[in-house]
């Protein structure tokens, strides 16, 4: 990193806000102090993600700091351009409990940005002469960022002044998930973000999150998921991953999703099943499948109930398989296998 000038600043690149008060912006006076600020923030991990990439930058003489955005405001179907002269660590701060520091104007998607608007927004800045220029053209360019990425939110935080000008020196975007499909840059970043297995489970249909406890969880419904995993985590224990099978689940389907549990090589899996279309006896032939084919399977706790229950338990008994009907009485069981 010699080729940098110092002092500089070190940026950990990570999709969270906030990141100066959580450590992760620091300043570096030296080579040898940035090379130990990188060290510290490639192990850090905050709110779940990790900082995979670094951003270094000669340390700006910042004047003063701004704020500005456009925001999606869809309860309205209009757009704001939203700015203050309040920039930095505590804009939200600022919104809180002094609202009439956050100037805003809204204008609809039809008629876009204008140069009129935002040269208006701009001189309540208090911007003149090539300053107020500098500030009209990235306040159209935030939109046309906006146009063009369908983001619901472009902001620069700060926009700092500088001897040399406006510079902006940090910021974030907020993308919209429902239009991923025709947006090739949002594909790229939600790939980016997946792990191996969660990239699988998207190949093969499924709603899956790896979670860092250590019980595999296979389950019908995302409802029924997310409600299980609340239980687990209430009692103290930890599950490896969310993943939802579907409903109506085919025996291949329910196979799939118990190999691709077993990569996570949990202690423990449960599986919870409430039949409805999902039907019992089916989940059950695909554990007795997957129970056969793979080694070195961990402790399995099987719940089910529903549609084809009595010949679901009947299949698993006939393999000296236990199931139960009550899930409390399935995670009690976890909590024994774990030996809590």
């Amino acid at each position: 990193m010699k080729q940098f000038k110092y002092p500089a600043i070190i940026k950990s690149q990570i999709a969270i806000g906030s990141r100066k008060k959580a450590g992760l912006i620091k300043i570096a006076q030296t080579n040898a102090e940035a090379n130990s600020i990188c060290k510290e923030f490639f192990v850090k991990e905050v709110g779940g993600f990790r900082v995979e990439a670094i951003l270094i930058e000669e340390l700006a003489t910042i004047q003063h700091e701004y704020y500005c955005s456009i925001a999606l405001d869809a309860s309205g179907r209009q757009f704001f351009l939203i700015v203050s002269k309040e920039g930095g660590i505590d804009i939200e701060e600022v919104a809180a409990t002094h609202p009439e520091d956050i100037i805003k104007e809204n204008f609809s998607f039809k008629e876009g940005l204008t140069r009129e608007l935002a040269k208006k927004v701009a001189e309540q800045l208090d911007f003149t002469n090539q300053l107020l220029d500098s500030a009209v053209d990235i306040f159209l360019k935030l939109w046309e960022i906006i146009i063009k990425t369908e983001a619901q939110l472009v902001e620069i935080n700060p926009l700092v002044l500088t001897p040399s000008g406006l510079i902006a020196v940090d910021g974030k975007m907020i993308l919209d998930d429902d239009a991923a499909f025709r947006q090739p840059l949002i594909q790229e970043l939600e790939e980016k973000k997946l792990s191996d297995l969660e990239k699988l489970a998207k190949e093969a249909g499924f709603s899956f999150v790896e979670l860092d406890g250590d019980i595999g969880i296979l389950a019908n419904g995302a409802g029924l998921t997310m409600a299980l995993l609340d239980v687990l985590s209430q009692i103290g224990l930890s599950p490896a991953n969310f993943l939802d099978v579907g409903g109506g689940a085919s025996k291949e389907r329910v196979y799939k999703a118990l190999e691709l549990i077993f990569k996570l090589k949990p202690k423990c899996v449960l599986i919870n099943i409430f039949g409805g279309i999902t039907r019992c006896d089916i989940v059950a032939e695909a554990i007795i499948q997957a129970l056969k084919d793979f080694s070195n399977v961990p402790p399995m706790v099987i719940r089910l109930t529903g549609t084809k229950e009595k010949e679901g338990i009947d299949l698993l008994k006939r393999e000296n398989i236990n199931a139960f009907k009550d899930v409390m009485e399935a995670v009690n069981k976890v909590k024994e296998v774990l030996g809590g």
